[in-house]
């Protein structure tokens, strides 16, 4: 039985991180390695976590790394990766939990599509385990080696997320999938690149990933700070992915939308900072990636290009103007 390195980034979730580790423990499957890296955080959760691994006697092996200060979650799922020694690796936020045969059901497909790069399971938003929106609704097939297909699933069908995949870590060091250091946004940029490199995965329609939505984290706060620091990691991303797509010589349509969209989502978080300097930067931005591929312009690239110029682009934060966005004109592109 091969091993699995679960990376567990450990910042402010003392309410949760019991309930986390506990799922942990509870695992059918038992070659585990599960990496605990402290954050830095203002609460007691490292104290939780040293009590919790200090009284436990199962046959989990579990290791806590200290950070000297806060790095933000990607550059702690870094550390964690330099430190894991499994033949597989499980991302996994310390405020949710995974169900008890999560790493059995998708160990099992690891062992039937050896080449698979990494293996998805499902979201459930409960424990009565009721779909939640990061879910995919599709039918996912449970082995694809086609590169267009998935790139088509990771990149626009699939959840945009780094947890609840087991993922190859030869793959990750082969491809340098590590993470942006000390920026918000680090999954939707993992994303871009995992859907480049991958050539093989296998998915399940099971629910095996326990999400619960923490309205103190920084993904789901709306204070003016989170949204300009989703701004600015959302903007490091556009701009890779844009440096990306122009000297690659191939690109897919999926590649365009995602950027596209990402685009889009920067936008929304702009409506809400209210700060010319930062319209400009990405005005700017846009412009210069619209005359980049002026010679692969279309209808709907050209209207998604002047939906992102005043006055449309005020309009970002409406309710509905987000999604009429994406299903109008991104899935065009």
């Amino acid at each position: 039985m091969k091993k699995i390195s679960i990376i567990v980034p450990i910042y402010n979730v003392a309410p949760y991180l019991k309930r986390c580790l506990d799922s942990i423990t509870n695992q059918t499957f038992k070659n585990i390695e599960c990496i605990l890296v402290d954050d830095c955080g203002s609460d007691n959760s490292i104290d939780i976590a040293e009590e919790y691994v200090q009284e436990y006697e199962g046959e989990v092996m579990f290791k806590i790394i200290h950070h000297q200060k806060n790095q933000g979650q990607g550059t702690a799922r870094n550390t964690g990766l330099k430190s894991a020694t499994g033949d597989y690796i499980f991302f996994f936020d310390s405020d949710d939990a995974i169900t008890p045969d999560c790493l059995d059901t998708l160990y099992y497909l690891a062992n039937k599509y050896p080449n698979a790069d990494f293996i998805q399971g499902n979201t459930v938003a409960d424990v009565n385990l009721n779909l939640m929106p990061y879910s995919f609704n599709i039918i996912a097939p449970e082995f694809c080696d086609n590169k267009e297909e998935l790139e088509r699933l990771i990149l626009s069908k699939l959840s945009m997320t780094v947890w609840n995949r087991l993922i190859k870590r030869s793959f990750i060091i082969e491809h340098n999938l590590y993470f942006p250091n000390g920026i918000l946004c680090e999954d939707m940029y993992w994303i871009y690149f995992l859907g480049k490199e991958v050539s093989a995965a296998a998915f399940t329609n099971k629910g095996t990933y326990l999400y619960y939505k923490n309205e103190n984290s920084d993904v789901n706060s709306k204070t003016w700070l989170s949204r300009f620091r989703h701004y600015q990691g959302q903007m490091t991303a556009v701009n890779d992915f844009y440096k990306d797509i122009l000297h690659s010589k191939h690109v897919s349509i999926y590649q365009r939308q995602y950027l596209a969209s990402n685009l889009a989502a920067t936008m929304v978080n702009l409506s809400a900072i209210h700060t010319f300097q930062y319209w400009m930067d990405f005005w700017k931005l846009v412009c210069k990636m619209s005359w980049s591929f002026k010679h692969k312009v279309n209808l709907y690239r050209f209207l998604l290009l002047l939906t992102m110029m005043p006055p449309l682009c005020f309009l970002a934060s409406f309710n509905g103007w987000m999604w009429r966005l994406k299903h109008y004109l991104v899935s065009k592109v």
